[in-house]
């Protein structure tokens, strides 16, 4: 038997306003999908999903959220540099590094989120 990669979910305090980070700051056209339980936000490309679920519905384990954890990274590939720095101070984002390749935020979960050029 082989596996098939699926995709990336990620637990959050509150899906929505995460969501609404990653609409606005990378531009990740993540929908609302309504399941029997709750609410999640997801994006599919080809099979491979990115999605964010609420913390506390999701599993007894990913409750409460732990913004500490450095095991998981999120990279997005940029084109410009400044014009993205420009971008991030127009929709307020929290920076938490600038180099001269890679910027990282933080989002509203405390995940640390680079968005680089290479």
């Amino acid at each position: 038997m082989q596996s098939k990669f699926r995709g990336v979910f990620l637990t959050c305090d509150d899906a929505e306003v995460t969501a609404d980070f990653y609409r606005d700051v990378a531009g990740v056209p993540l929908e609302a999908v309504s399941s029997h339980e709750y609410t999640y936000w997801m994006l599919d490309i080809d099979g491979v999903q990115i999605a964010l679920h609420d913390a506390k519905a999701f599993a007894d384990y990913s409750y409460p959220p732990n913004p500490a954890s450095n095991l998981t990274h999120l990279y997005f590939r940029i084109p410009d540099l400044e014009a993205f720095l420009d971008h991030v101070q127009s929709v307020g984002a929290p920076l938490v590094e600038v180099d001269d390749v890679v910027v990282t935020l933080e989002d509203p979960d405390g995940r640390k989120v680079m968005f680089g050029t290479a």
